[in-house]
């Protein structure tokens, strides 16, 4: 039922996004922005949709699929999560594509599935199933985090302190400042939001082998 709640709430997250956040101002399009790479891919994971896809396949495709996902899943080493997912932020928010997104309908479309797929590929070490082959222990994954933040990180530290206007589409009265209220959403709130579902996420995965481990031990005693 847990998966479930979390998967409606990741789809919730990306229709709230994309249909009732207000984007003409560029604070409102970091917001948007928050909710598609941070909140949504995480809830989805959880809510693990692929699985359920899989059950509901004939036989032989569901194997085919499955050996698919599993081949993929061992796959996604953590450092090649962590650098596909800061090169698909950073060059969505290069001027003349964030600039084309803001113009264009169809473009802006495609910048959304980018920065969900982004966060899909960032948080699967995490909660992705299967796991990555090179898994992550307890330390790592608190790295992992924190290396996971620094790309919106710096960018929104950049717009908050930057004094001239960096994405021309967003011209008119009160730009700059519009420019640093966004900087601080990606900055403050971008990061603190990311942290705590980390946090969460590595809580969840530190309970979950406690509960393994004393499974096993009580399995080795009633032998």
């Amino acid at each position: 039922m847990k998966r479930l709640v979390a998967l409606f709430a990741g789809l919730a997250t990306i229709l709230v996004a994309v249909t009732v956040i207000d984007d003409d101002r560029l604070p409102g399009h970091m917001v948007q922005h928050l909710l598609l790479v941070d909140v949504a891919p995480p809830l989805l994971l959880a809510g693990r949709p692929l699985h359920r896809l899989l059950r509901a396949m004939p036989s032989r495709p569901r194997r085919c699929f499955g050996r698919a996902l599993v081949a993929v899943g061992r796959r996604a080493h953590p450092a090649a999560c962590l650098i596909v997912f800061a090169v698909i932020v950073l060059g969505c928010h290069v001027p003349i594509v964030f600039d084309t997104a803001a113009r264009h309908p169809a473009v802006h479309v495609l910048q959304h599935g980018a920065f969900i797929a982004a966060g899909l590929i960032v948080w699967w070490p995490l909660l992705g199933a299967p796991q990555p082959r090179r898994g992550l222990g307890t330390v790592e994954q608190l790295i992992y985090l924190t290396v996971a933040m620094l790309p919106m990180t710096l960018l929104g530290a950049y717009l908050d302190r930057d004094r001239t206007l960096f994405y021309p589409a967003y011209a008119g009265p009160g730009a700059v400042a519009g420019q640093q209220q966004a900087g601080a959403i990606m900055w403050v709130a971008g990061t603190a939001v990311m942290a705590l579902l980390g946090v969460v996420a590595v809580m969840g995965a530190m309970l979950e082998a406690e509960r393994r481990q004393r499974a096993r031990e009580l399995h080795r005693v009633t032998r």
